[in-house]
């Protein structure tokens, strides 16, 4: 088995990070909903902090089968960038900090999805 970062365990790095960084968000909007006095976004931000560890608990999945090489890690990395692209419009659509985040959060989802699909990858990963 070759070791080192191989065209698949390139994307797995990219999915590792994302995960552990969806995981930080998901803990500092779980303490600033603790700092709100009586706003209310609307949803329960426990409810929010438990999709979004979820999600993070998924993508670290993802990389776990990428840097296996596991060929059915592909297609679920690819959506997870989907989803993050949208994410990244939603950060656009805000102004200043979110601004630049949605520029952030949209590079690295397009860098993951290039990562992913390419023939290199494709032919690292095995049945």
């Amino acid at each position: 088995m070759e070791q080192g970062l191989t065209p698949a365990r390139q994307a797995a790095v990219v999915a590792a990070i994302e995960a552990v960084a969806i995981g930080v968000f998901a803990i500092a909007l779980g303490i600033a909903s603790f700092n709100t006095r009586g706003t209310n976004t609307g949803a329960s931000p426990v409810a929010e902090v438990v999709i979004y560890l979820l999600f993070a608990a998924g993508v670290g999945l993802i990389a776990r089968g990428l840097w296996r090489r596991n060929r059915l890690a592909r297609t679920p990395m690819v959506l997870a960038q989907v989803f993050g692209l949208i994410s990244a419009w939603l950060f656009w659509e805000g102004d200043g900090v979110a601004r630049i985040a949605g520029v952030v959060i949209a590079v690295v989802c397009v860098l993951g999805i290039v990562l992913t699909v390419r023939p290199a990858t494709g032919a690292d990963l095995v049945d």
